[in-house]
């Protein structure tokens, strides 16, 4: 039986690292809304086999972020799929397919979008409780991937309240480098914590109706993610010399970094300015998404 569906990308809007636990894992206070940029996956599920019988899941890699996907224990959407094994919940993956469009390290949630999408194909029938622990389990963002729309997170990104989605405007991306997630958080100094007021802030704006204020974006992971790759830094002010006026805002651990313009329109006419500054860069125009159905 074959099953398939999209991967949407995230952008934290906000992210505020608040201070780091005793197991080293950071809490944070962020708002994230998914976007219209996808990875495309599609499960085989076994016919007649038992977990324990059936073939373990082979990966397949297509797509232009191919080359950069890992594999093994460190592959999510490998991870969602061998949890599910484990634990009997429902036919086995036999073959898994991913499409990889969303660039890895840029702090678009490609890697969670992923898992989280390998869950709700191979889960069907699961209850919403049992998905979201699955979830947890793959990493801390794929929770927030398996509802996708607009949440306030809390916790190390699993304590979800949902916020109403954006349902007009464009984000335009320009990706100015790679930083693994797992470094970023290691460059992170106490100096970089903050109190969440800024993400909470957006967050009750959000919860208004009001329009999103670009002055309440931003990641606090983005000293780190420049003392991991001082390149950051010199991209960003080239990109900011070549749009005066523009407010460019890290999403996650970085390197993608966002606008938000009320008309798509413009958000088109500026990626031509954002692509000359960065010839080198990936530069991508994305609406909003809502919710996922399941």
């Amino acid at each position: 039986m074959l099953r398939a569906g999209r991967a949407s990308a995230k952008l934290n809007l906000a992210l505020e690292l608040t201070g780091r636990r005793s197991d080293r894992y950071h809490q944070l206070v962020a708002v994230s809304q998914t976007i219209d940029w996808s990875d495309l996956i599609a499960v085989e599920l076994a016919e007649g086999d038992s977990p324990m019988t059936a073939p373990a899941a082979l990966l397949e890699l297509f797509g232009p972020e191919a080359g950069r996907v890992p594999q093994g224990p460190a592959n999510l959407a490998l991870r969602a799929a061998n949890l599910l094994r484990a634990e009997g919940h429902g036919a086995p993956i036999v073959r898994l397919a991913l499409d990889k469009r969303i660039p890895t390290q840029s702090g678009l949630g490609g890697g969670s979008a992923d898992a989280a999408t390998v869950l709700r194909l191979a889960g069907e029938g699961l209850s919403r409780d049992t998905l979201e622990r699955l979830a947890l389990e793959c990493g801390a963002d794929v929770p927030f991937s398996l509802r996708g729309g607009a949440s306030l997170l809390h916790g190390v990104g699993e304590v979800m309240t949902p916020l109403p989605p954006l349902t007009s405007g464009a984000f335009l991306i320009v990706l100015l480098g790679s930083v693994a997630t797992a470094a970023a958080y290691r460059a992170t100094r106490t100096g970089d914590f903050t109190d969440g007021g800024r993400a909470s802030a957006l967050a009750e704006a959000l919860q208004a109706g009001a329009p999103p204020n670009p002055r309440l974006f931003g990641s606090g992971l983005q000293p780190a993610a420049e003392r991991v790759l001082p390149a950051l830094g010199e991209r960003l002010r080239a990109l900011r010399a070549a749009t005066p006026g523009v407010g460019w805002a890290m999403t996650g651990s970085g390197g993608a970094f966002f606008t938000y313009q009320p008309d798509p329109k413009a958000a088109v006419a500026l990626a031509r300015r954002a692509a000359r500054s960065c010839p080198d860069c990936t530069v991508r125009v994305a609406l909003p998404s809502p919710p996922e159905s399941a």
